[in-house]
């Protein structure tokens, strides 16, 4: 057994946030205060919350991206910490389509430690701070983002996590496999960052396994001929819809909501292009791309055909390819022995969650001592990484307290 003080599940951009603040990159003010050892519980009885009171300081301007970044940072010593995570740095960055856009601008989408300012300087990037950043350019700033503050050496990917126990000593037990050998990790600490598509949602249909069809969508040029099926309805079934649309293919596209609901999500989305391009697909009725809303699969079978029902008939048609991109769910499974409880988290932008609940002054479990819920995952926190970057100082405040390494 491997045993460590922190142990972080996840190496997406809200386990680099805490790894980075234990490995000793602390945040200081214009005083010279280091901010970790602000009172956060202090905050939260007088009715400030502490996520906000961080997220301000790294953006002050309201929220938005346009303000001076007041944290400077300062290294100290690190504590005992490890990730285990399935992928590299960048988390599930690692697996969307290869010309992805995020929700927001290029700074919404930055961990403090390293402005992307700072990596546009370092890395003589010209990456526009007020524009929607692509995969290609977040990806690479989150793998610099770990090079630069020495991450790398701690991060223990390809480790695809079995189970966690407590033991009665208070310490987590975690099990994980890699390269198929069954490994055992232990730890006081533990961060949960798996993020909330850690497991791929499934259609629970006849034929779902067949060879014609995909669990995600990469890139056109990975599905060779003319019609493609897609199944989903939210953001990310939209752009493998409209990618490959607009790559001459002929789409039918299947979803089980309503027209209304897609059409507004469509109108509400008109600040990012790919929607504005939505707009024009749906106006002017395109002959190549078919919709079928309030419909489901029933069954695939092995001559690519696949057989779903639409205003209470049964249809079958022939594709290609079938992509499904029906988003995921976090995997909360893995602390299913744990007894948690969740707040459920809705919006109108596809964000549709249990988060665990938690102490809003560190994001430590209302029902578990030292289990910590990170990023979209934790109760209080919002859409996009600006939304939960500044929960990593609650998280790491309190634990570098409680192995009293705090100068």
């Amino acid at each position: 057994m491997s045993h460590h003080e922190v142990i972080i599940l996840g190496a997406g951009p809200a386990g680099l946030g805490v790894a980075a603040s234990l490995e000793g990159w602390h945040p200081y003010d214009n005083n010279g205060k280091n901010l970790l050892n602000i009172n956060t519980k202090h905050l939260s009885d007088n009715g400030v919350r502490p996520i906000a009171h961080f997220r301000e300081l790294h953006h002050p301007e309201d929220n938005t991206p346009y303000g001076s970044n007041k944290f400077n940072f300062k290294k100290n010593r690190r504590a005992d910490w490890i990730i285990l995570s399935d992928d590299a740095a960048g988390g599930l960055w690692n697996n969307v389509p290869a010309n992805q856009l995020t929700l927001g601008p290029a700074n919404w989408m930055e961990l403090s430690h390293y402005p992307m300012k700072q990596y546009n300087c370092d890395n003589k990037n010209d990456i526009n701070l007020k524009e929607i950043i692509n995969k290609k350019n977040l990806l690479n700033y989150y793998k610099k983002f770990s090079t630069k503050l020495k991450l790398n050496d701690h991060i223990y990917n390809n480790h695809k996590i079995i189970s966690i126990q407590k033991k009665q000593n208070g310490d987590f037990t975690i099990y994980s496999k890699f390269k198929n050998i069954k490994r055992e990790f232990s730890c006081r600490y533990l961060v949960f960052a798996l993020g909330p598509k850690s497991i791929k949602r499934q259609l629970g249909v006849p034929g779902e396994n067949l060879d014609y069809i995909n669990n995600s969508y990469t890139k056109p040029q990975d599905f060779p001929g003319k019609n493609i099926t897609i199944i989903g309805g939210g953001r990310s079934s939209d752009w493998a819809a409209q990618e490959l649309f607009d790559n001459k293919k002929n789409i039918t596209y299947i979803m089980r909501q309503k027209k209304e609901n897609h059409l507004r999500l469509i109108r509400e989305s008109q600040f990012l292009n790919y929607y504005k391009r939505w707009h024009e697909i749906i106006s002017n009725k395109e002959r190549n791309m078919t919709i079928l809303y309030e419909s489901k699969v029933i069954r695939f079978s092995k001559n690519n055909q696949i057989t779903y029902e639409n205003n209470y008939k049964t249809q079958t048609i022939k594709s290609d390819h079938v992509i499904i991109e029906i988003g995921g769910l976090p995997n909360y499974n893995l602390l299913k022995n744990l007894n948690l409880e969740f707040h459920e988290k809705y919006d109108n932008y596809r964000f549709q969650l249990l988060q665990m609940k938690v102490h809003q002054h560190s994001f430590e479990s209302i029902n578990v001592e030292n289990l910590y819920a990170c990023g979209y995952l934790a109760q209080g926190t919002g859409l996009s990484v600006i939304g939960f970057h500044a929960g990593s100082f609650l998280i790491s405040g309190d634990i570098l307290k409680k192995l009293n390494l705090l100068p």
